[in-house]
């Protein structure tokens, strides 16, 4: 059976006194940026992990963006004024990066902004409060993502922390940062550990073993649409229901109405994860309706959601060929792991000890600042030029004396678009399979699908199917051929994927190559970057 790529047509030295250069210092932050809240950290001169507290004092930002005239304020103000301000707020935004301009863009004050650009409000309000704080400049970042975000979330996220100012030392997945975090001090232990991610708008899972020098990625799963929102909207559904049912109007309809109910629905659910009712009481349109909720109640309507959780738990044992006896313990990451439903479901599946030794909302910050010393100290290592202190190298290097190794793990498979020329079909070759470590590196060879083809258009997908309708397109490679060529000819495909899990394609084609970064489709085209990078520039952030 052949098997082809899917390939379509178309003067002297002054010489100086040798002198001694000072240690180039370097700051670099760890950031989660979050759907709801985002928290910083950093490493102090001693070694140890930090939360830097932003303006207010605060050790957590509100990821709400208000748009008041030139300026733009970003955090608790913003989330305070989200109701009175409904038509000039932004929030979860989170949700959106990486989406092309057609399907999310906002305009204000005659701008219109992707989702890239808002990201990059919240990081440089982020960054100018870490940097009052520190009372130094801040270089560097490590940002977190959820494990499950694709190519082009990720892309995005990189991009926004440029559009910040930051050069953005690598992207970690939330819960492989939360695990650093735990494992830091725990090297002298060999343990295999599930990390269980509920945040305000993604789920994460990834088992980890922690053994010998190094803290080892096993499986991965997720989904960054799941998360405390969702809990908060079915409290919004239900009181907009009573208040349709008295009053005959739905009150999600008013911009306002549904900020104030989001507000209202946030409340209730803290309040009832330590209380056995609470009551909800809306107003809209000068009619008003008070709703009773048990927490029983609460969780039969949100049952749903705790099973979803449930499922991908089992699905990334299965993926990882593991049973829970395989587990010694359960480390609960994110707010949400502090509802009671949540806890139960988890303790339910197997008798592993649940462990909360890090601060749930504040460990993917620590550990995304722990990753990015780590990551200096491996600069250090191939430059030789030193920016840290001692005290910090020595708390970053495991008891066997070398660095601590955190080996990360791909969430996604993938692959190439071929043709089956005996059954006359197109499927999907995989490339850099599903919990692959990374950096991986993956090279193939296949044939030119007829002869005398003067272009070969690779395509490139992501996801577990073998169908290609079923998986996500990633981009075009549509690379030139040379003249004359038989049918089967050979063209090499190498995949590289880096440590931020980002792809690029090389191609040799009988001879011509090329190295080909994939054309995303993201909210900002690469000649887009420079554009916004200077307009961001002119609005005031606070």
């Amino acid at each position: 059976m052949e098997i082809a790529l899917t390939l379509g047509v178309q003067p002297g030295l002054l010489l100086m006194p040798k002198m001694t250069q000072p240690m180039t210092r370097r700051k670099v932050v760890g950031i989660d940026l979050g759907t709801t809240f985002c928290a910083m950290a950093h490493i102090d001169p001693y070694g140890k992990p930090q939360i830097i507290p932003n303006g207010e004092s605060e050790r957590l930002t509100p990821s709400v963006i208000l748009f008041d005239g030139a300026s733009v304020i970003v955090g608790t103000l913003a989330k305070n004024n989200s109701v009175a301000e409904a038509e000039r707020i932004v929030d979860f935004v989170k949700r959106e990066i990486g989406k092309p301009k057609e399907q999310f863009q906002r305009e204000f004050n005659g701008k219109i902004y992707s989702a890239e650009e808002l990201s990059a409000l919240i990081l440089r309000k982020l960054k100018a409060d870490a940097e009052k704080y520190l009372k130094e400049p801040v270089t560097d970042a490590v940002i977190t993502v959820p494990a499950y975000f694709n190519d082009a979330e990720r892309t995005a996220t990189i991009t926004a922390g440029q559009l910040a100012g930051l050069n953005v030392l690598q992207i970690i997945n939330e819960p492989t940062a939360a695990a650093v975090a735990y494992g830091l001090d725990k090297l002298n232990e060999d343990q295999t550990v599930f990390v269980f991610d509920l945040g305000g708008g993604t789920f994460d899972v990834t088992i980890m073993r922690i053994e010998g020098q190094g803290i080892h990625m096993l499986g991965t799963n997720g989904d960054h649409r799941l998360g405390g929102k969702d809990w908060d909207d079915v409290i919004v559904n239900h009181v907009a229901e009573e208040f349709d049912r008295a009053h005959g109007e739905n009150p999600l309809l008013d911009l306002q109405s549904y900020q104030d109910l989001q507000s209202r629905a946030l409340a209730a659910k803290i309040q009832l994860s330590s209380r056995p009712r609470t009551a909800i009481v809306h107003s809209h349109n000068g009619k008003s309706v008070k709703v009773e909720l048990t927490r029983e109640e609460f969780e039969l309507k949100t049952r749903h959601l705790v099973e979803k959780c449930k499922t991908i738990c089992e699905m990334v044992l299965q993926e990882a060929r593991m049973e829970w006896s395989d587990i010694n313990k359960v480390l609960l990451v994110g707010g949400m792991t502090r509802m009671p439903m949540v806890r139960e479901m988890v303790a339910g599946l197997s008798s592993v000890p649940l462990v909360d030794d890090v601060n749930p909302d504040e460990a993917v910050a620590v550990g995304a600042a722990i990753q990015g010393i780590l990551s200096l100290l491996r600069e250090e290592e191939t430059t030789g030029e030193k920016t840290l202190s001692e005290d910090t190298r020595r708390q970053f290097s495991s008891r066997e004396g070398g660095l601590i190794q955190v080996t990360n793990i791909t969430s996604h498979t993938l692959g190439v678009v071929l043709w089956d020329e005996a059954h006359l079909e197109e499927y999907v070759f995989p490339m850099i399979r599903k919990m692959t470590a990374i950096p991986a590196t993956a090279r193939n060879s296949f044939g030119t699908a007829s002869a005398n083809m003067q272009r070969a258009v690779v395509r490139i997908v992501e996801g577990e199917s073998t169908l290609p309708a079923e998986c996500t397109p990633l981009g075009l490679c549509d690379v030139e051929l040379p003249a004359f060529l038989p049918k089967g000819s050979p063209v090499e495909l190498t995949y590289e994927y880096n440590a931020n899990q980002v792809l690029e394609v090389a191609v040799n084609a009988s001879g011509n190559q090329a190295k080909v970064r994939i054309e995303r489709n993201t909210g900002l085209a690469p000649d887009e970057v420079e554009r916004a990078t200077a307009g961001l520039g002119t609005i005031a952030v606070v």
